[in-house]
């Protein structure tokens, strides 16, 4: 297998293909059955333990404090956010995946929490068997920190990194790739302050500066995780193509730095 023929999944689409949404679930699995070879960066890593299995441990949580299911889909609405909506999801996944009965609550409550010890645990693996290779560049400590168990209190916390507790490559990595850095400075400064120019792009920006400016790459802000779309893009320059839901970002991104961009058009995949 040569690197340069996978499909680059971005993290988005694992989450896509763990939908309760059965034509969102369709389509991406299709892609990840089709589009081989395959990869995923290990920032994907980072990205779903930072959403799709702390909401896991969330709801393991919610589960374990609720007196009956009803009570716990309340605690899980109150939650708000995206993450509110994730849990739900993840939470009829389980209860769909099986002839649930819900009472008595007791042996309910126990099978659901068994289930998500199993979910919680064997997610990283279940997220990379499903490609054919993990790029591995940036060398990220956080991303290789697993969820573990402290007497049936599930944790899975993302350190803030120092130059003491981490010892990744990022900031090698984005200097190898000084001239694409300096051609997207150029770009996103002459965007237009529509709808164009995100949060997001604003801070690969002030960060792709500071590399060019010789200053150093700041580790300690979880700078990592407010550009995962640029260091993912920077990936995808060695690949085939990149397939990713996330338009606003990589249609700049790709025809800045240089790489092939695919979209997962899931508005549409939805309104199916």
């Amino acid at each position: 297998m040569k690197i340069q023929d996978c499909t680059l999944f971005d993290t988005d689409l694992q989450i896509h293909r763990l939908s309760n949404d059965p034509n969102v679930r369709s389509a991406a699995k299709k892609e990840f059955a089709e589009s081989r070879p395959s990869a995923m960066s290990i920032f994907s890593m980072l990205e779903l333990k930072g959403n799709y299995i702390q909401s896991l441990i969330l709801l393991h949580r919610k589960i374990s404090n609720s007196d009956s299911l009803e009570i716990a889909f309340a605690r899980i609405q109150n939650s708000g956010g995206r993450k509110s909506g994730l849990m739900l999801s993840q939470l009829l996944n389980v209860l769909g995946g099986i002839n649930f009965k819900i009472k008595p609550w007791s042996e309910a409550k126990n099978q659901l929490i068994t289930i998500l010890d199993s979910q919680i645990e064997g997610s990283r693996g279940v997220f990379k068997r499903s490609v054919d290779t993990v790029l591995n560049d940036f060398k990220c400590t956080r991303a290789e920190e697993a969820p573990y168990d402290n007497n049936g209190k599930w944790n899975a916390p993302i350190h803030r990194c120092s130059e003491s507790n981490t010892h990744c490559n990022v900031e090698n990595f984005l200097k190898k790739y000084f001239d694409e850095l300096a051609k997207l400075v150029h770009t996103i400064t002459h965007l237009s302050e529509d709808n164009s120019k995100t949060k997001e792009l604003d801070q690969m920006l002030n960060v792709s500066k500071r590399i060019l400016e010789g200053r150093p790459f700041l580790k300690e802000n979880w700078t990592c995780r407010k550009i995962g779309d640029l260091l993912i893009g920077l990936q995808s320059k060695v690949v085939s193509e990149l397939i990713s839901s996330n338009y606003k970002e990589h249609s700049i991104l790709s025809t800045s730095l240089g790489y092939s961009f695919r979209e997962f058009p899931i508005v549409k995949i939805r309104s199916i």
